[in-house]
């Protein structure tokens, strides 16, 4: 008997072994050595992972490796290296890393504008003679194609201005006041730095200083909240120390170029130098002084309350240790001053300096309900990178707009910054919750509205958890958000700004904590949020594009699962429901009764 094997189902064949094989530089330690400036085919078709982005998605994604080392003849120059060129599809993530597969890691990008659509990246590294880089390169979110890497080698552009540039430089210390009733009270240490190139105002009993902002977040049984907040610590003057850089030495009414200043936790926990926050645009750095005038819809107190008052409060089971096994904290300050936010680079023409004036580090708490600090600080990025850090399964984005603002008599396009960290958990019984985080960096307008995209699926269990404002500012800030599931999934301020300025917003550098369970599996989509100030002629939402959210799943009234919605399904269903199979838990409940049946019926009746 002879075997015939047509030509066509060779070359199927030898196709399929071709995309069935790993690529040469699959591993790290086999990376593509990059010669210089040109375009290299590339593709993770087949790959494995041995690599991860510390700051970015997609770390267990299948990768590819390249490397290149900077000579002689690269000296003052820098490589940019992007996936511009990929007309494949392919969602690109690249990192880079210094000296070796195991890093430090030195930067990361998933999206950008630059290439002109959002899904490629590109990187830009200023190289150091003698210095080998190693990048990784990988499709977003597990997913495989092929790329094309395009390396360009540049001298840098002109030195450009840096304007005002003050940064949290270290979480320094932790304070720990005491206990009136079910609070207690902490203030943490922060050392400011001057990282830009022009001397930053510090002028005490003016507007022209600047205000620090302390939070605690706490991470327990995998859900991440703001538990606690503190008024605004006022700078009064600055010192001439070197944590960041050489310092110029100059200081007193200014923080000089490459100067730092540090504030311990008792200067930042000094009830006379605490403002509130609602006084304080961040967008602007505008604040009126002095900081004890009345605020529209409450009063500031002439003195603070013994020792809880102003201070970073929290509730005392929050911290105690007896009632939060295995759970972690993470301290986060924030500067903000007008010279600072004001800033507008001369490139971008935006006010951007706003964006990195954050910094976080982990602290712990003792039987006592003492506040110590924990390893290192973790400079210019929100506490929700510490979430990121300790589950990777977490995703974290940041979403901004343009707001343009007159100051004076000039009009500035300052850039606003909203952050999203995401958490989905499959619960293995065919639904799924969401846990999200939005935080407010900077933006004056605020927010209050967070939307998912509507789907067809049965949502349960929905949470909310905002920050407690506290000492004099007003209580309706608390005031929980109202939920709604029954046509799509959303929670919403109680009242609008028009109705009550006070009421419970996401304001500048304060979160919430929102949750939902779905019967319908992770995918990629656009959540909205619902600025709270209105502004004439500026939108009234933003989108929040490439957040995993539900899907619409299958059709749940389809209950045979045969494509159409007929009357088999109803009498399909019934025949569980009878017999309380445990496929006719239509709510997923857990429990089969008359409650699904209504569901049920309810979905077959709109024809899903």
């Amino acid at each position: 008997m002879k075997l015939r094997v047509t030509v066509s189902a060779l070359s199927l064949c030898a196709i399929a072994g071709i995309a069935a094989a790993q690529p040469a530089n699959d591993m790290c330690a086999n990376a593509q050595v990059l010669t210089g400036a040109g375009t290299y085919q590339g593709r993770t078709t087949a790959a494995t992972n041995d690599g991860v982005s510390q700051f970015c998605s997609s770390s267990t994604s299948p990768d590819v490796w390249y490397s290149y080392t900077a000579t002689a003849a690269n000296a003052g120059q820098s490589m940019i290296i992007d996936t511009c060129a990929t007309t494949s599809g392919l969602d690109t993530v690249m990192t880079a890393y210094t000296g070796s597969c195991a890093g430090p890691q030195l930067s990361c990008n998933d999206n950008t504008s630059g290439c002109g659509t959002g899904t490629q990246s590109r990187l830009t590294i200023a190289l150091t003679v003698g210095q080998t880089y190693i990048i990784r390169v990988c499709g977003k979110n597990g997913t495989t194609g092929s790329f094309v890497l395009t390396v360009a080698i540049t001298q840098p552009p002109p030195p450009t201005t840096l304007g005002p540039d003050v940064i949290v430089g270290d979480v320094s210390d932790a304070a720990s006041w005491g206990t009136v009733g079910a609070i207690s009270a902490y203030s943490y240490g922060t050392t400011s730095c001057n990282v830009g190139d022009t001397n930053v105002r510090w002028i005490a009993n003016t507007n022209e200083h600047p205000v620090i902002g302390q939070n605690l977040y706490r991470l327990k049984g995998g859900r991440f909240e703001l538990i606690g907040a503190s008024w605004l610590k006022h700078g009064f003057t600055a010192l001439t120390q070197n944590l960041c850089a050489t310092c110029s030495g100059q200081g007193g009414v200014v923080l000089g170029v490459g100067c730092s200043d540090p504030y311990v936790s008792s200067l930042n926990g000094d009830q006379g130098r605490l403002g509130p926050r609602s006084h304080v645009n961040a967008t602007t750095g505008f604040y009126p002084y002095p900081f004890t005038a009345p605020g529209a819809g409450y009063m500031v107190p002439p003195a603070a309350a013994p020792t809880i008052g102003r201070r970073l409060q929290v509730l005392t089971a929050d911290v105690a240790p007896a009632q939060n096994a295995g759970a972690r904290y993470f301290a986060e300050c924030q500067y903000i001053t007008s010279d600072d936010a004001q800033y507008v680079a001369a490139s971008t023409n935006q006010a951007r300096n706003g964006l990195n004036n954050m910094s976080w580090r982990e602290s712990s708490f003792n039987a006592s309900n003492t506040a110590t600090m924990v390893g290192n600080t973790v400079r210019q990025q929100t506490a929700l990178m510490a979430w990121r850090q300790v589950d990777p399964s977490v995703t974290v984005q940041n979403f901004d707009y343009v707001i343009p603002t007159v100051v004076g008599a000039n009009t500035i396009d300052f850039v606003a910054r909203f952050w999203v960290a995401t958490k989905v958990t499959d619960n293995g019984n065919g639904t799924f919750t969401y846990r999200y985080v939005v935080q407010n960096l900077n933006s004056d307008r605020n927010a209050s509205g967070f939307a998912l995209p509507t789907v067809r699926a049965t949502a349960s269990n929905p949470y909310y958890h905002g920050v407690t404002c506290h000492s004099g500012e007003s209580t309706d800030m608390n005031a929980p958000w109202v939920f709604a599931g029954a046509s799509g999934i959303s929670w919403a301020t109680p009242q609008t700004f028009a109705q009550n300025p006070n009421t419970s917003a996401i304001r500048w550098t304060t979160s919430a904590t929102f949750e939902v369970t779905t019967n319908t599996a992770p995918t990629t989509g656009s959540a909205t949020l619902s600025f709270f100030k209105p502004v004439a002629g500026q939108p009234d939402t933003l989108t929040l594009a490439g957040l995993t959210v539900p899907g619409n799943g299958a059709c749940p009234s389809d209950f045979n699962a045969d494509g159409t919605v007929d009357f088999f399904d109803y009498l399909d269903f019934v025949s569980a429901f009878s017999s309380s199979d445990t496929s006719a838990d239509f709510n997923h409940s857990g429990t089969v009764d008359l409650f699904d049946y209504l569901d049920f019926v309810s979905a077959f009746s709109t024809g899903c």
